[in-house]
């Protein structure tokens, strides 16, 4: 059995159970033809599929890739003539022709894109106006996958986000998985499996992808982001399991969201509830969502640091809120903030199943007034 000490499988961020088993199928020549990788948004999917193709591409034929050979060299720059990625594109929806080609701008789109998927396979592809994989994408693969290619060896097809197949596309992917040709491999990607069609996962090998913990999040974060280790780590506990949101929050203001708790916790417990509507549209509106879910991750930490902080402990986050801590423990000592801790996290799941965000954000608003003005 190989031992290697770094290998392109490093790429990916944990996963070591997923890399086990690809490892364990390509050493023994028993790759499947095709596997659907599923997990949360942001928990290396993509990735995995993507170094898996790497591994399959390299003219090594290992469990590991070289780096070294032709095939890696363009694999780096996802421009192996092996390897086609599949993605939402414009047009081609179930209600118009889809024998349009792409503008000129979309294909610079593209391009710019899929250059920064490769050198970030965290990033997730998103063409504008993009809302389904065309079926023209996948009669392209039909055709490319029975066509002797410019290079010799295995053919890897890349379906990011399968679950956007519309019908049509599905059936027509479903006809190629059924009749599987040699030397030819199909990776499937989704954060919602159950949105797939039945038969296609039937025909796929699953691996489900888990999240990741927060070492490993803050890890990522260190070495390849250039973060100090307390950012890393405060990210990190934000991010929910999912590197690709912790690299959105590196962009935010995390500042001005923490800010903001304060000023919404006084809104949501002042005599007016209609106040918090007034001082807060931007987040109750249901305009801006992934705002809203910052408020909300902040506000979770809030109360987190508040029942760390009553208990008499030190470790808090919010080290720069101190006082404004205090002040509310001293006002609520008697309220159960662990209750106020449960309705934050429920309003987190409730957001990030796309419930309709007002209904969200006045559920918690309700909810925190309550616990906290209980006698």
């Amino acid at each position: 059995m190989e031992s290697v000490t770094h290998s392109n499988w490093d790429t990916v961020i944990g996963q070591e159970r997923v890399k086990k088993i690809l490892q364990t199928a390509i050493r023994h020549n028993r790759v499947a033809h095709a596997y659907l990788f599923w997990g949360n948004d942001g928990v290396g999917t993509e990735s995995v599929a993507l170094e898996f193709a790497r591994t399959l591409l390299c003219e090594k034929q290992s469990a590991v890739s070289c780096g070294e050979c032709s095939g890696c060299k363009k694999m780096a720059h996802l421009q192996h003539p092996n390897l086609k990625l599949i993605f939402p594109l414009p047009g081609g929806d179930a209600d118009k022709p889809d024998d349009d080609s792409l503008e000129n701008d979309v294909v610079d789109e593209v391009r710019r894109q899929i250059s920064e998927k490769a050198r970030n396979a965290y990033f997730h592809i998103e063409i504008p106006k993009a809302k389904f994989i065309r079926i023209k994408s996948i009669r392209e693969i039909k055709k490319e996958s029975s066509m002797s290619s410019a290079e010799a060896g295995k053919k890897v097809f890349v379906i990011f986000d399968a679950d956007a197949m519309n019908d049509a596309a599905a059936n027509s992917l479903l006809k190629i998985l059924e009749e599987p040709l040699d030397d030819v491999h199909f990776l499937l990607t989704t954060s919602r499996k159950d949105a797939l069609k039945q038969t296609i996962i039937s025909r796929c090998q699953l691996v489900q992808c888990s999240m990741l913990t927060d070492d490993e999040i803050a890890a990522g974060l260190i070495t390849r982001e250039g973060q100090d280790e307390t950012q890393a780590r405060f990210v990190a506990r934000l991010a929910g399991g999912s590197y690709t949101r912790a690299l959105e929050l590196l962009k935010d203001d995390l500042r001005t969201y923490r800010s903001d708790v304060v000023t919404f916790l006084r809104s949501a417990l002042s005599a007016s509830p209609a106040k918090i509507f007034d001082d807060h549209d931007e987040y109750i509106s249901g305009k801006k969502r992934s705002e809203a879910e910052n408020l909300l991750l902040m506000l979770h930490v809030w109360m987190r640091d508040a029942i760390v902080l009553r208990e008499g402990s030190d470790a808090i986050f919010n080290i720069d809120q101190r006082g404004d801590l205090k002040s509310f423990v001293d006002k609520f000592s008697r309220s159960d903030l662990e209750s106020c801790l449960s309705a934050v996290e429920r309003a987190l799941e409730l957001l990030r199943r796309n419930v309709y965000l007002p209904l969200v954000m006045l559920s918690v608003t309700v909810n925190l007034r309550r616990i906290l003005h209980a006698k």
